[in-house]
């Protein structure tokens, strides 16, 4: 009795671990299954030049504020290795101002610059698909130094170009010539002084930053023996001189 008791534990316990190998032979089968198809898809992909990379989200980015007469920073967001163009509005037709054949960074950025203020259109492309519709881009003034330049330019006409630093309403603008210089190029809204007076002044509506140029031509009035005649000596606006130096003027020889 005792014999047949041994031979059955000892049966049992061989079909036990015949069960447990065979478990883990299957178990072991998947994961060599699962090995060698990740191993396939990853050779076709190679095959192929494939790779497996995240999602990027494309995107065009404006600077919320674009000063005239600076860079300012444009930038793409879209996967390495893309075609990125961008064109502008110009006398109604559309020119190429960026291009990149095939970007090398996720974010791509670079600096475009519009000379004055005002608003302008771009229209934009990501990858091998069409343009975007029209973005339309405002540029201002935001701020400068104020600034006065005179130049002769050896004909007899002389340039005057003036840049505010402000706002000034109603701005009293004078030029101070000699006395009996004639005076032509000044626009209407210049009168001469009582008529007789060597200063020519308007009231004027100033805008900050932007450029008044004003051209003249002067005839000296020469009198005596002197061999050169001032023509110009000052431009003031509300009274305060805005020459370089105090000492400036513009002459002409008398003939």
């Amino acid at each position: 009795m005792k014999n047949q008791f041994t031979s059955r534990i000892v049966k049992f316990t061989f079909a036990l671990m015949f069960v447990l190998i065979a478990s883990s032979c299957s178990q072991d089968d998947e994961a060599m299954d699962a090995a060698i198809l990740a191993k396939e898809i990853n050779s076709e992909l190679s095959a192929k030049g494939g790779k497996v990379s995240a999602a990027v989200a494309e995107s065009f980015y404006v600077p919320n504020e674009i000063c005239a007469g600076l860079a300012a920073e444009f930038c793409f967001t879209a996967a390495v290795g893309t075609n990125l163009q961008v064109q502008q509005l110009i006398a109604g037709e559309w020119v190429q101002v960026y291009l990149k054949s095939s970007s090398t960074s996720v974010n791509t950025c670079f600096p475009l610059t519009f000379a004055t203020a005002g608003t302008y259109q771009l229209r934009y492309k990501i990858g091998g698909g069409g343009f975007s519709d029209p973005v339309t881009v405002t540029v201002t003034n935001c701020g400068c130094d104020e600034e006065f330049t005179y130049v002769d330019n050896g004909d007899e006409t002389y340039t005057f170009t003036y840049i505010p630093d402000a706002d000034a309403i109603g701005a009293l603008v004078e030029f101070t010539f000699a006395q009996g210089v004639a005076v032509n190029g000044l626009s209407t809204n210049f009168t001469q002084n009582g008529g007789v007076s060597s200063v020519w002044s308007a009231t004027m509506n100033l805008n900050e930053c932007e450029t008044y140029i004003w051209t003249v031509t002067l005839d000296a009035n020469c009198s005596g023996n002197s061999p050169q005649s001032n023509v110009w000596t000052d431009f003031k606006v509300n009274s305060v001189s805005k020459k370089l130096d105090l000492e400036d003027k513009f002459t002409q020889p008398c003939r």
